[in-house]
């Protein structure tokens, strides 16, 4: 009974290590600011000191923004204002598919936004 059960643990130790390994970086924090430029995108940066490691940060330090042509695009932007109004924080999943020599497309993380409570 000992085995089986020291078995399960590092079976799921194991599952849960490949499991995160094939997770990308997520990022938590509040939005200072958004900026919808004379293109049409949404700009906006995250107060956490890991985005500019992934985000190139541009013209006042924004850094993130989501195309005019996103079908999301209207969601997004009541999202992050709500954000900015209320100073909530938003969760940026999978932002690790960037590298930081430019500013991040959130439309191309497959995830998206989640505004937190």
């Amino acid at each position: 009974m000992k085995k089986r059960s020291k078995l399960a643990i590092l079976a799921s130790a194991l599952f849960l290590s490949a499991t995160q390994s094939l997770a990308g970086v997520d990022i938590t924090g509040t939005v200072p600011m958004v900026w919808v430029a004379s293109d049409g995108n949404l700009w906006f940066t995250v107060n956490s000191p890991s985005a500019s490691t992934y985000c190139l940060p541009g013209w006042a330090g924004f850094s993130m923004f989501i195309p005019k042509g996103d079908p999301n695009f209207v969601y997004y932007y009541g999202l992050l204002v709500a954000a900015v109004a209320k100073a909530k924080p938003v969760y940026v999943a999978n932002i690790s598919t960037f590298n930081g020599t430019t500013p991040c497309d959130i439309s191309k993380t497959g995830y998206g936004l989640v505004l937190l409570q």
